[in-house]
């Protein structure tokens, strides 16, 4: 396609990256699967669907191993649980540390005291986004650690 360009190195090798993305979104690396502990686990997010007016986001993703020697996927179908994001899903505001942040109640009670601050996660995804609070994969890898808490059992289950 730029043939016709006399192209520098250093900008051959940024159109070199360009071409070997991955098309999937992002990958993320998860702890081993306990029955597979010989392999590396990941999340590869294939697709988002946004529905800004429906305050929605459905990811489309699957588990990869790999073989932790040569890198090779291994072709064994692993659970994928519906992760969405709806509108009523709440989140936790997080510092810079990514750590929820806690303030007293008005009210305190004695066996509660404080509690965390909580968000929309739709607005709060795109609100750290559009502010530069934080990366796409950050921001997935954030997510996805919620994700894989609460369905940890179904991820975890061979067919």
């Amino acid at each position: 396609m730029n043939e016709h360009l006399i192209i520098p190195e250093n900008i051959k090798e940024i159109l070199n990256s360009i071409e070997n993305t991955p098309l999937s979104l992002t990958e993320l690396p998860l702890q081993a699967h306990p029955r597979l502990p010989q392999f590396e686990r990941h999340i590869r997010v294939l697709d988002i669907d946004a529905k800004s007016e429906q305050q929605f986001i459905s990811f489309r993703y699957k588990q990869i191993l790999k073989d932790k020697e040569t890198g090779e996927e291994i072709n064994i179908s692993l659970p994928s649980p519906e992760w969405v994001i709806y509108k009523n899903t709440w989140s936790y505001l997080r510092d810079n540390y990514n750590n929820p942040i806690e303030f007293p109640l008005a009210e305190p009670k004695e066996d509660m005291p404080a509690d965390k601050v909580k968000v929309q996660s739709y607005k709060y995804m795109l609100w750290l986004l559009k502010n530069n609070k934080t990366g796409f994969t950050e921001l997935l890898a954030s997510y996805l650690d919620e994700f894989v808490k609460n369905n940890k059992d179904i991820l975890d289950k061979l067919s």
